[in-house]
């Protein structure tokens, strides 16, 4: 089995820490931080797709 380019992107932003993160910036900040939010998710998103395109090139 060949892992390609997605999964090491998709590794990177869901580690064992994330979720105690985001439960203790959401208890502090409540929704002052929601346009931190979007931009990592558009962020997220673009670097996945460009992933997917360079695996799907590449032959993996």
């Amino acid at each position: 089995m060949r892992l390609g380019p997605g999964v090491v992107v998709a590794a990177a932003f869901v580690g064992p820490g994330t979720v105690t993160t985001a439960t203790v910036a959401g208890a502090r900040h409540g929704f002052t931080l929601i346009w931190a939010l979007c931009f990592a998710v558009a962020a997220a998103l673009v670097l996945q797709e460009m992933s997917a395109r360079l695996g799907v090139a590449g032959g993996m």
